[in-house]
């Protein structure tokens, strides 16, 4: 893999440190820029960027040159023709780099322009500080340049030859001629002036490589801030897609109103988790009341006929056909679908936004129902029709639970209007008086009679009902319909916008961040002080800089943040660079060190090269974890384990991140370093130094400077100063502290050598020559300090950036996860898969399962009322922490709630599917670590812990036993750990207050075989699961026992197997299908279940072969053909049962299994 290759695949993956990356850091960088196009934007930052130094490099010499002149007049007694040649400079300067200040587009050449006037800015400082100095006092009197560390630094960084042309070139020159300089104004008397050329053109070329070196590291800088820079603007536009698309989610589920509060508490939840921080508050019932409504059930009639007669993909093309078709008129006709009950409809009309027509809305869309039924019965030659029920009233809205929402609606009403379902007659619309008072003689109708007052509920509620028919085709206007778009191009499109919630066009978030990143690196901040606004004729500083939106964050001189916590943390950012810096600090200390061994008395040679080991050593410790990542075989190496190696690589990388590390090594190697610098004058002995001057100069012969050469010693204290700019990671205030330190301490040794300084050479005439050492010390000082605050600022910015990056990502993971969480409540896990990767678009997707286990759970004695919802709320919520315990091989599927019954299916594994209309994709490796993530708890803190699950295990493994049969075994684990949930409220007395009659109690009908399972409808996608096992299971517990398992007979065969006792209860009714014998489950008084004893297994044996004859007898069911068959919709089958459930008697003849 190239290097361009991994860092572009680097980035992608929004990874910001690259301390672990094999190659150098700066080739690294190039390739991201390239690999990502960012090349054209880093040039029009570094074109604004020279601005700004330019400007900066003008401050500055306008500064030294006045104190130059200040120290002059004061110290020197110079007179104005003696300074003449500061002031020509001075006035000149912003005249010669005017062109740099200029708009590109109106300069033809520009950047050669700009090369040009740089060469012109050294050249006018190098005849000011050399020649006219040298014209004006004469041959006889010999000056030294004072201007030489400042024009090298200016080359390679402030002037724009620095980023437009070879500087090394420009710094090459500049070096020649102020060693041909130095030459010319030395004595050739002095025996030590071969040494001093020497020693100054290593000064110089020190300077240059130091400078070199920089560039390469403020280029790395720089190119870490555009890269940031397109992070940010990148992550900021993917942000605002996932927001989108968390809003499109979340509006497929839920009316807005709902969805906000929705979305806030996922949001809080998720940061509360990734906090670590323990929700307290209790959980959130999202129900509101709606007075004004009207509720619309329909069910589709010999359901059960088609279940087990079509094929999986006839049955679904069926379904999604119809349903689809539903959907769009719904949605044209102001009604709001509420979900799919197996073969029924629900939808209401008045919610979220109240509907005046909300009868003739419902009533209109029943009847298109009805057509668009017969429709498809002519279309599929199949017996399909609809038998639907309208009802006006007030419902509670809302959803329930942890996982699988789906709105839904509860009230005494919405119970009748699903007796007008089921009590009503195919192809006919039957409505309640309440209903039919709202529809102002419109429709022509009919009066139901006296079949109506037969049903209990409506006998009680004193409902009076009426059939209406297929009317003429009436036509309404616009005004009546829903004033949104609801085509089905525009429906079709919310799907298209749905399907790829996480994979988002990444094609077209980079081509916006590209052009975003045009425009706003026209605005990046580059550090602009008042002099850059004064002489930026481009006008474009003042068009939204973002400089100054920047500089309130932080201090104006010192560059602190002001938020001492973000400052804090800058300081601990880890500084990957150090290791160069310590390079460079080694690379002085050679040059340090050949510079003591051209002079003469190398007496020191030995404390030098034990410093320069010292560096050595600790240089080498910075690089080890750099040489083992190169050195590495494999591109994905791993950390060393030999305990040598592991503690090296482990120092290396507190060099780089631990603060406390990196202050203590800077220093010392610093201090080691100007130790060698120095240490001619720290070991020299005073006295006798001064004692060998007087006498030369007693015997009038040069002064024989056995200690050391006093120009050499500042230089050598320069090379040290100039090395702070390298240390990007320590804090300015530390930097700033080592300069001053320094400059201080060289200005103590001139105090106590000061004998020795006034024999040397001065930069100007009549200036004392210790005053000249001092000069130049403090203006490199100066120009230190103020290059430290420029590149402070710099590197702030690009802190800045990465902060409001890592916010936009922290945003962009928590609605990621928000939209994991609404996605997984609307499919299970493995559709959610398929629907990202493959996306949705108009093709259907099913699937058949050769055993799935079906559980239907209804909990009795609650009440539609807001009370009794939060009691529902609080029992679906403690299920739904359940199936966190069942997520293994064989997890457990929470299907869909059904006003007060749960289902869920255990066995949807993709490898069980015997047939299925798409391909399985295999998950990209980009998007894994999204899907990685743990779910979001919605437990509050505050409840107590009710019992988990206590996992089953046989005595022994029946050989009739197969894989796919623990399906059944597991359903049958979680519908106990149902029943002790129950119990364990029960026994808590959690809902005391509320009386005896709100003490729920759970039936539950358990049966398994092969399902169908598919994807219906529009906005949302629903998913379910048809099939046999899923009626009887439904059958099962409408027809149970409270707190009972109720199975079917080849059910109970397969628990036989585990060794899980089942007592025959009868022959039960089971409607369409007609007589079966059923079983409970046997449990203790502990609610465990029962084994079976010695003489159970001895007559087991006996009578398996009956048993398995049974099994295959059961499998040949025979339907009972009606005129106008019944509903099989699971709820209302059950509401049935329970509004006119009798005791039936046990039938004689039954064996327990």
């Amino acid at each position: 893999m190239s290097i361009h290759e991994r860092t572009s695949h680097r980035l992608m993956v929004g990874e910001d440190e690259i301390g672990y990356e094999r190659g150098w850091e700066w080739k690294i960088l190039r390739a991201q820029c390239q690999a990502l196009k960012m090349e054209n934007c880093y040039n029009r930052y570094i074109e604004r960027l020279v601005v700004t130094n330019v400007a900066l490099f003008l401050f500055i010499m306008e500064l030294l040159l006045i104190i130059h002149i200040i120290i002059l007049y004061i110290f020197a007694d110079t007179n104005f023709f003696q300074s003449l040649p500061y002031w020509l400079v001075m006035v000149s300067m912003p005249f010669i780099l005017r062109v740099c200040f200029m708009d590109k587009s109106k300069v033809q050449y520009f950047r050669f322009w700009n090369v040009i006037v740089s060469c012109g800015a050294v050249a006018s400082v190098i005849v000011m500080d050399t020649l006219i100095n040298l014209a004006i006092v004469g041959l006889d009197y010999r000056v030294v340049s004072s201007y030489e560390f400042v024009m090298i630094i200016s080359v390679y960084f402030f002037l724009p030859i620095s980023f437009y042309g070879k500087p090394y070139l420009l710094g090459l020159a500049v070096s020649v001629f102020y060693i041909g300089y130095d030459y010319c104004t030395i004595p050739s008397t002095n025996p030590l002036k071969i040494v001093m050329i020497i020693c100054f053109a290593i000064y110089l070329f020190t300077l240059n490589v130091l400078m070199m070196a920089f560039r390469l590291g403020i280029e790395c800088q720089l190119r870490k801030k555009v890269l940031n820079r397109r992070q940010l603007l990148n992550q900021t536009l993917l942000l605002k897609v996932v927001m989108q698309k968390e809003r499109d989610m979340i509006n497929t589920i839920l009316p807005p109103e709902i969805a906000d509060s929705l979305q806030q508490e996922i949001r809080t939840r998720i940061e509360d988790q990734r906090l670590g921080k323990n929700n307290s508050t209790p959980r959130t019932l999202f129900v509101e009341l709606h007075s004004d409504v009207s509720i619309l059930v329909a069910d589709m009639v010999n359901y059960t006929h088609l279940t087990t007669r079509l094929d999986v993909r006839d049955l679904v093309k069926i379904l999604h056909g119809l349903f689809l078709k539903f959907d769009l008129a719904a949605q044209q006709n102001n009604v709001l679908r509420i979900k799919f009950l197996g073969d029924s409809y629900n939808c209401v009309s008045g919610i979220p936004h109240y509907n005046r027509r909300h009868a003739k809305s419902c009533v209109a869309l029943a009847l298109e129902m009805i057509q668009e039924t017969k429709m498809m019965r002519l279309k599929t030659k199949q017996s399909i029709d609809m038998r639907i029920g309208v009802h006006s009233g007030e419902v509670f809205s809302g959803i329930i639970g942890l996982t699988k929402w789906q709105y839904d609606i509860w009230s005494r009403d919405v119970d009748i209007a699903n007796r007008l379902e089921t009590n009503g007659k195919p192809g006919m619309v039957h409505v309640s008086q309440a209903t039919l008072s709202m529809l102002d003689n419109e429709y022509l109708y009919v009066d139901r009679g006296p079949l109506s007052i037969e049903d209990p509920i409506l006998l009680k509620a004193h409902i009076k009902t009426y059939l209406i028919g297929p009317q003429k085709r009436k036509t309404y206007s616009d005004s009546y319909r829903n004033t949104y778009d609801y085509s089905s191009e525009s429906v079709l499109s919310t799907v298209q916008d749905i399907q790829d919630v996480v994979d988002v066009d990444h094609e077209e978030i980079r081509a916006k961040t590209h052009r975003g990143m045009l425009e706003r690196v026209e605005h990046m901040p580059v550090g602009r002080i008042q002099l850059a606004r004064i002489f930026d004729f481009s006008k474009k500083s003042e068009t939204g800089n973002e400089d100054t939106l920047f500089k309130c964050h932080i201090s104006s001189f010192w560059r602190l943040f002001r938020n001492s916590d973000t400052e804090w943390n800058y300081m601990n950012e880890p500084d990957y660079f150090i290791k160069y810096s310590l390079l460079m600090v080694f690379f002085v200390g050679c040059m340090l060190f050949l510079i003591h061994l051209v002079q003469p008395f190398q007496i020191y040679l030995l404390n030098m090269g034990i410093l320069l080991l010292l560096i050595f050593i600790i240089c080498l410790g910075s690089f080890y974890k750099t040489i083992w990542v190169h050195v590495s075989i494999k591109w994905k190496w791993t950390k060393p384990t030999f305990f040598l190696s592991r503690w090296l690589f482990r120092l290396s990388e507190y060099y780089e991140e631990q603060l406390v590390v990196r202050l203590f090594i800077s220093f010392s190697s610093i201090f080691l370093v100007y130790i060698m610098a120095t240490i001619r004058t720290v070991l020299c002995d005073p006295n006798e130094f001064e004692l060998s001057l007087i006498e030369a100069d007693v015997e009038n012969k040069p002064a024989n400077m056995q200690c050391f050469e006093p120009w050499v010693v500042t230089q050598n204290v320069l090379m040290v100063l100039m090395l702070m700019i390298f240390f990007y990671g320590l804090p300015l205030v530390f930097k700033v502290g080592l300069v001053v330190f320094i400059g201080v301490s060289h200005v103590l040794t001139v105090e106590a050598f000061i004998f020795a300084w006034r024999r040397t050479l001065s930069t100007n005439i009549s200036l004392p020559s210790e005053y000249a050492h001092i000069w130049n010390m403090v203006a490199f000082c100066l120009l230190v300090v103020l290059q430290e605050l420029h590149l402070t600022y710099i590197s702030k910015v690009n802190y800045h950036s990465k902060l409001r990056y890592e916010e936009k990502l922290r945003q962009t993971e928590i609605r990621t996860q928000s939209i994991q969480i609404i996605l997984a409540n609307i499919l299970p896990t493995h559709v959610t898969d398929i629907f990202l990767e493959q996306g949705r678009g108009e093709d259907l997707f099913y699937e058949s399962y050769s055993k799935v286990a079906v559980m239907f759970a209804f909990i009795e004695n609650f009440q539609p009322d807001k009370v009794g919802l939060r009691v529902l709320n609080e029992y679906i919520s403690y299920y739904d922490d359940l199936l966190a315990e069942y997520v293994s091989n064989f997890k457990v599927e929470k299907i869909k709630v059904i006003g007060w019954t749960y289902m869920a299916a255990c066995g949807l594994r993709p490898e069980n599917m015997t047939e299925f209309s798409q391909r399985r994709p295999e998950r990209k490796k980009k998007y894994r670590s999204i899907f990685r993530r743990t779910g979001v708890s919605f437990r509050a803190a505050e409840e107590e812990e009710l019992p988990r699950r206590r996992t089953f295990l046989p005595r022994y493994i029946h050989p009739d036993l197969k894989t796919d049969d623990n399906c059944v075994l597991t359903m049958l684990n979680f519908a106990l750990d149902m029943l002790r949930v129950m119990q364990d409220i029960a026994l808590q007395n959690m809902y005391l207050d509320y009386g005896g009659s709100m003490r729920g109690q759970l039936k539950i009908g358990i049966s398994h075989g092969p399902i169908m399972a598919g994807v219906v409808g529009l906005s949302p996608p629903h998913y379910d699961i048809w099939g046999h096992p899923v009626n009887m299971a439904s059958r099962m517990t409408s027809t149970g026992v409270l707190g009972a398992i109720q199975v079917t007979e080849n059910t109970a065969l397969i628990l036989r197997n585990f060794d899980i006792k089942c007592d025959y209860r009868g022959l039960t009714y089971v409607k369409g299908v007609g007589e079966i014998p059923t079983y409970l489950v046997a449990l203790d008084e502990t609610l465990n279940f029962q084994n079976y004893d010695d003489a159970d297994l001895d007559t087991l044996l006996i009578i398996n072969n009956s048993m398995a004859q049974a099994a295959s007898n059961e499998s040949r069911v025979v339907y009972i053909e009606t005129t106008a068959s019944a509903s099989d919709g699971e709820e209302k089958e059950m509401k049935n049962e329970k509004a006119s459930e009798t005791e039936r008697e046990r039938k004689p003849g039954g064996t327990d299994i």
